[in-house]
């Protein structure tokens, strides 16, 4: 009788190997995949707000995000180990802005600060919803075997409310549970269509709680759909690793900018942030349908979607075809 192989662990590499600079890689990363942050540590769901938040006293925060009930959430991240600078600059940040909650990402924690986020935690419960809570979480990157490299957080530090139900394999809330319900009910519904329609979902898992879920990728290109609330778009991600060549590639399209929009009888967005290494070609076509869509209406949504990626695919791949 053949046993199961055993499960492999995950092994950590530096950082750097799957995002090479902070500023310029990881906080825009983590900008764009704040759910991806939310899911791992059971603290519900979160969407950008901003980037680069001005706040009194001249100094920025990295990320400002909301969750479903217009919460703010201020987050600060940094390589290596957490300091001072950054613990007490989030929290000054957190009462400036009016949050909600904290979240100081870095790749590990000082005891004393784990101990002083526990006893300010303490502090912030009794205040009720009134409170600032404050989470550390620690990014580990690492490969499981001979993959590719991955990453994973760590939940560290955090209120008491969030980490009963953290370990016991639950999340916060009801209302948060219903929301992960609704995500994984939106992908499975769209998988279904995209791979009624043809082939180009292939194997992969449209099942997560991730919002954005990519279909095909050719060389520094990737075809996605990005989710929100209350709609969903289609995006040619650009991104080889370098912003100048990431800048290369996206001028080239542009110069069939006019053509390209013609054939797609659609409005696109071309985003080329000089902040950010990843430059991307986005439409969100009529029709297209969220995960708070009532039930009855996504099907259609559904339609409008993967005939919309098929015709990007279609519309978009003879040139990137010339590029690569």
């Amino acid at each position: 009788m053949k046993h199961p192989p055993e499960p492999q662990e995950f092994s950590l590499i530096d950082i750097r190997k799957v995002w090479p600079g902070e500023a310029k890689e990881f906080t825009p990363w983590l900008a764009e995949n704040l759910q991806a942050l939310a899911g791992h540590l059971g603290i519900g769901e979160l969407e950008l707000d901003r980037t680069e938040v001005e706040v009194p006293g001249g100094r920025r925060l990295d990320i400002l995000a909301k969750d479903p009930d217009g919460g703010k959430w201020a987050i600060e991240n940094q390589y290596g180990e957490a300091d001072h600078d950054h613990l007490t600059r989030a929290l000054a940040y957190a009462v400036g802005l009016e949050c909600r909650a904290v979240v100081v990402v870095a790749e590990s924690h000082r005891d004393e600060f784990v101990a002083v986020a526990d006893e300010w935690n303490r502090y912030s419960e009794a205040y009720g919803p009134s409170g600032i809570r404050l989470f550390l979480s620690a990014i580990e990157a690492g490969r499981i075997g001979n993959s590719g490299p991955g990453y994973r957080f760590r939940l560290v530090a955090g209120p008491n409310e969030w980490k009963s139900v953290t370990a016991a394999g639950g999340y916060p809330s009801e209302a948060d549970r219903l929301r992960h319900e609704k995500r994984r009910e939106f992908w499975s519904g769209l998988q279904k269509v995209m791979r009624e329609k043809g082939n180009l979902a292939g194997s992969t898992s449209f099942s997560g709680q991730v919002n954005d879920v990519t279909v095909l990728t050719k060389k520094a290109f990737s075809f996605q759909f990005l989710m929100t609330m209350e709609s969903c778009r289609v995006v040619l991600r650009i991104d080889s690793l370098d912003k100048k060549e990431n800048n290369r590639l996206f001028d080239a399209l542009s110069e069939r900018k006019a053509t390209i929009t013609k054939s797609l009888d659609g409005s696109l967005e071309w985003i080329n942030n000089e902040k950010h290494r990843v430059n991307r070609i986005s439409w969100t076509p009529v029709g297209a349908c969220g995960y708070r869509t009532p039930f009855d209406e996504r099907q259609s949504g559904y339609e409008a979607l993967a005939d919309a990626m098929y015709k990007f695919r279609e519309t978009l791949m003879p040139y990137i075809e010339r590029l690569v």
